[in-house]
């Protein structure tokens, strides 16, 4: 597929179905529709598969992978075509391609004669109305008893109009008895056009790995000298000029990323010498084709051109085998120069290749649906009348403070380390930090000039909408994709001081949001949520009586508000005029910007809803959704609100009067929700009954919201928490993972026990306390008394003063708390349970060892410090792959690692250089004492780990290979497994 830049294969009979989203299989694995993951290529997505057959969407076209045993008889082919042809009529798409191996023959695709398969494939394509898209009478199989044509291609008739240069490649070694089959298609019915590749992409972008800072500061400089800022400029004019600054200062300082195709790469493991082995191999099969064709597929020449064909496959296969072999013993081996480098990503699946955005791979039509669905346009909403709010009116209009260079640097501070998307001016915000170190004072006159005229730029105004597809939706509809809108960098920095200004106002003047609000506010979280609704009740359920809570679900919430109804809230909450004046300019005539799969630029308006993507979006939907939550309640109930996420708290002494009181709130809530143009998804509405022992709801208990009745579960998924009525998080830890109490402790050292031991790069069977304390981390449960404690006296102090403490508080408060739970920890080692020799040597100096700032454990390295490696005493105890636990290197009877470390004779070269540098006494405990303490010391002790250990490693090898060796147990060869392994990426 690389190198013919292939965009899409059917491959049956695979070894294996790999788990990428590149790769959809069938039931059994059987046959697999693979995609490119090449940039111009669109993705694939499944759309059924069952034995046999896989469907996947590649493109706007359904494409079929099927594989049919020629071992099953026809009963069993007829059922599996009556399953394929239902299959393809459940998914009604008029764009098919059926591609794979039938093992069915017929005169009608180029066969000598025709069987009972071929006469129900006929029918079968008949009844779907498919095509046949092969050409000629090539074999598509070939063997030694001779050729056959079993590997069909169908399209219906649009498809099949589109195909161009079908044909079987016979001069290329496949290493199996099929070819290859080959064809191109089209973008339309017209062959002029053909497949083009992908075009460069509209909105530009900067290869920021290759920034040169030098040459940006260079260019900044110039630019501020040459661009001095004209006194009286229009507001859109001076933000043009400053952006085109800014261009030109990235073009100078880094390349930029060109849409087109790269050129095409080699597998990692291809080298010369396999290039002249397929050639060899090529050329035999091409001498065995033609005096295949001059005998008649018999005689000795054929026997003879057969056999010298097979050498040379076999010999191209495991020189192939062997390749990648050497690649993959290279990539281990640099390990230990960079062990989170490109091993590492691999082994977590965090190499991807890029690809294109969503919105140029779906089809015009259904794209435009979805971005019609995610920004509605609606008229003019009229608000509901809210109070004008006591004092201050706004100011007048003449009150305009500049820009203080004090507030834009502290909105740059804010992006000067963030590595997000660029917007549509592909400013990386990185460079525009660097950039306004020389350049502050003409984007201050930008800003200045904006907040004097009231006009936001309009260039800031338009957005690059990203399409993100949600897990487990279906990809055909709506409610499966949600937008991201990316925005021009310095616009947000003017958002960002914009955002200050209107929450030190409501801060300082008032009347400030909601004490019910706590989503997009700083101090504030879903922690502090959670901990309301339980203080609330928890209070209930000590006084015996009950709380029903009604999560209430708001359709499309951030893309629906009306801009009336933020313009209204803003006069309601006392925001200066200049503000108001300003954020109305922000709201109106707003853009996003997408390109489609035909190269298109499109643009849709938004009539209402907060910008995504924005930093102004969410304190506005905090001010104009405020006015729902500042409604008058009865006595009983409560509002808690984490962004659109509202919660109603209904409290009574049992829970006919709680659900009473329920349905009341909901209706008053759910009446100014929809007041503010709103709509409530009463379909997606949750409830749940706090209560104490033997006062649960009924059963069947409901309420009814609406004209909806809503059932009272035993547990409700609430801003990322399965909750049930009594706080026991049985589900929820059952779900997401153990909780941190102390008699499941144990159930929570699992994860932890298996991360320390990939971080140490131990043997899986070191213990969770030997694995923690070499890794230097503590148990969780302990970690989690440290956020705990720093949380609680950041909310105590907030309570206090009203303020965020300063940063050095709470670094010395979460220091304090670290250096308490190092003691802890330091108690707790004095009593392990295993892991003794590791854990009592490290319990004294625990708290050096994790707070060390230098050294990295290896792999060899970690095998003396836990015991558990290349060592006769673990081989024989543990693995069992000894029949003593004696040292092979001398006479002593025990092959341990104090052994191997201050005993063994065979070392007494290494030894020496060891005990150069960390003295004489080579004890475990002294040993990591030395380490802790010096990098020279830890230096000295890992080289000699790797040097003795990983000669003890070839000894161990050498013995099981040893056919006469005395071993319990040999080495397995593992050819299935290295086979796999092979066709994993390095």
């Amino acid at each position: 597929m690389a190198q013919w830049s292939i965009g899409v294969a059917v491959v049956a009979e695979p070894y294996f179905v790999p788990p990428r989203p590149n790769w959809m299989g069938d039931r059994d694995g059987s046959v697999a529709v693979v995609g490119s993951t090449a940039a111009h290529s669109p993705p694939l997505s499944l759309r059924d598969k069952g034995t046999g057959y896989v469907a996947a969407d590649w493109g706007g076209i359904t494409i079929y992978g099927v594989y049919f045993s020629p071992n099953r008889s026809l009963n069993d082919f007829e059922v599996f075509l009556n399953n394929l042809e239902a299959s393809m009529r459940r998914l009604v798409s008029g764009h098919v391609l059926v591609l794979g191996d039938f093992n069915a023959k017929s005169i009608a695709w180029g066969s000598p004669a025709t069987d009972a398969r071929s006469e129900a494939v006929e029918e079968w394509a008949a009844s779907v109305g498919l095509c046949l898209l092969n050409r000629g009478s090539t074999n598509t199989c070939v063997r030694q008893q001779g050729g056959s044509i079993v590997d069909l291609s169908f399209a219906t008739p649009a498809v099949a109009a589109r195909v161009r240069n079908w044909c079987v490649l016979e001069e290329v070694e496949t290493l199996s008895d099929h070819l290859y089959i080959r064809f191109e298609l089209s973008r339309s019915q017209d062959p002029s056009r053909g497949h083009a590749a992908r075009r460069p992409s509209r909105f530009p972008r900067w290869a920021v790995a290759k920034l040169d800072r030098d040459l940006l500061e260079e260019a900044a400089i110039i630019h501020s000298w040459l661009s001095p800022q004209a006194p009286t400029e229009e507001v859109d004019m001076g933000a043009g000029r400053f952006c085109h600054a800014i261009t030109q200062i990235c073009d100078a300082a880094m390349p930029r990323v060109r849409g087109c195709r790269p050129p095409r790469k080699e597998v990692y493991w291809w080298s010369q010498e396999l290039a002249d082995l397929r050639a060899a191999c090529v050329r035999a099969r091409r001498s065995l084709t033609r005096s295949r064709r001059r005998h008649r597929g018999v005689g000795e020449e054929v026997d003879r051109l057969h056999e010298e064909y097979r050498e040379a496959r076999k010999t191209l296969r495991l020189a192939i085998c062997r390749a990648k072999d050497a690649c993959r013993e290279e990539m281990l081996e640099s390990l230990e120069r960079d062990p989170w480098g490109r091993p590492y990503r691999a082994v977590r699946q965090k190499l991807r290749t890029s690809g294109p955005p969503l919105t140029e791979t779906l089809q015009p039509s259904f794209l435009q649906e979805v971005v019609e669905g995610l920004f509605p346009q609606r008229a003019e909403h009229t608000p509901p009348s809210m109070a004008a709010s006591a004092g201050d009116d706004g100011g007048s209009e003449g009150d305009v403070p500049p820009v203080r260079e004090s507030e834009l640097g502290a909105a740059v501070l804010r992006i000067r380390s963030k590595n997000t998307a660029p917007g549509p001016d592909g400013v990386p915000a990185r460079v525009m930090a660097r950039a306004l170190d020389y350049m502050s004072d003409h984007l201050r006159g930008v800003l200045d000039a904006s907040l004097a005229s009231g006009r936001f730029p309009e260039r800031w105004k338009c957005g690059k909408l990203v399409l993100l597809q949600k897990p487990g939706r279906p990809a055909d509809s709506v409610a499966a994709y949600r937008p991201i809108v990316l925005l021009d960098e310095a616009g947000k920095l003017f958002e960002r001081v914009l955002s200050a200004r209107i929450v030190r106002h409501l801060c300082e003047v008032g009347p400030d949001l909601s004490d019910a609000q706590f989503g997009f506010r700083e101090g504030r979280s879903t922690i502090d949520a959670v901990m309301r609704l339980r203080a609330v009740t928890e209070e209930a359920v000590s006084c015996g009586g009950v709380v029903l809570a009604v999560s209430l679900d708001i359709a499309n919430a951030f893309n629906s508000l009306p801009f009336s109804c933020i313009r209204e809230a803003l006069r309601y909450h006392g925001v200066p005029e200049y503000l108001r004046r300003l954020v109305a300019d922000y709201l109106e005539e707003r853009t996003v910007m997408y390109e489609d799969r035909d190269g298109v630029l499109r643009r849709r308006a938004m009539s209402c809803g907060v910008p995504q993507g924005s930093v102004l979006g969410p304190l506005l939907w905090n001010i104009g959704y405020d006015w729902a939550l500042r409604g008058r309640l009865p006595p009983g109930l409560g509002v808690i609100c984490y962004a659109d996420d509202t919660l109603l708290t209904a409290r009574g002494a049992n829970f006919q009067e709680a659900a009473r009181l329920a349905a009341t709130g909901v209706s008053l809530v759910v009446g100014r929700i929809e007041a503010l143009g709103l709509r409530v998804a009463l379909d997606k509405t949750e409830a749940l009954l706090f209560h104490g022992p033997r006062r649960g709801p009924p059963a069947g208990a409901s309420i009814e919201v609406g004209s909806v009745l809503v059932p009272v579960r035993a547990q409700m998924r609430y801003l990322g928490l399965v909750l049930d009525g009594r706080w026991l998080f049985d589900e929820h830890f059952r779900q997401l993972g153990p909780k941190l109490t102390a008699p499941n402790r144990a159930r929570l050292w699992r994860p932890q026990r298996i991360l320390a031991v990939r971080a140490i790069r131990g043997y899986r069977t070191v213990s969770t306390e030997a694995a923690c304390a070499l890794a230097g981390t503590p148990p969780w449960d302990l970690e989690a008394e440290v956020l705990a404690e720093v949380y609680r006296r950041v909310a105590d102090f907030r309570a206090e003063s009203g303020f965020r403490p300063p940063p050095e508080d709470v670094r010395e408060w979460r220091e304090a708390a670290r250096r308490a739970t190092m003691v802890r920890w330091s108690f707790r080692l004095e009593t392990p349970r295993a892991g003794f020799a590791a854990v009592e040597a490290l319990q004294p100096v625990i708290a050096e060892w994790a707070g060390r700032q230098h050294g990295t454990l290896s792999f060899r390295l970690t095998q003396v410090l836990s015991g558990h490696g290349c060592l006769g005493k673990y081989l024989y105890l543990v693995a069992r792959g000894e029949s003593s636990p004696a040292c092979h290197h001398c006479d002593c009877g025990e092959d341990s690692a104090q052994h191997t470390l201050a005993v063994c004779p065979a070392w007494a070269t290494q030894r020496r250089a060891l005990t150069a540098v960390i003295g004489a006494n080579l004890s475990l405990p002294a040993v990591i004492r030395s380490m802790a303490g010096s990098d020279s010391c830890f230096t000295a002790v890992a080289t000699f780990c790797e040097e003795v250990i990983s000669q003890k490693e070839a000894a161990e090898k050498a013995r099981e290979d040893d056919l006469h060796s005395d071993l319990i147990r040999r080495r397995r060869t593992g050819r299935r497994r290295r086979a796999h392994l092979r066709l994993m990426p390095p």
